[in-house]
């Protein structure tokens, strides 16, 4: 997977089309249960893109503290 952040969006609101395109096609075909988890991820890596956290580097790794 690609991590370029240098996107070319013509103005907010086709950067935020974008993300609901995206949301849409993550929570297609999934159950409710598989829902939740799958919103409190994407929740958690729009946390980490606001505190300029790289991809794959969250702090969240399940250890005490993180």
């Amino acid at each position: 997977m690609s991590d370029d952040s240098d996107w070319d969006f013509a103005n907010s609101d086709d950067a935020k089309a974008e993300i609901r395109a995206a949301v849409e096609y993550l929570l297609r075909d999934t159950s409710n249960a598989n829902r939740a988890d799958l919103v409190l991820e994407l929740i958690q890596i729009v946390r980490d893109a606001a505190n300029g956290i790289p991809a794959g580097n969250s702090l969240d790794d399940g250890m005490p503290g993180g």
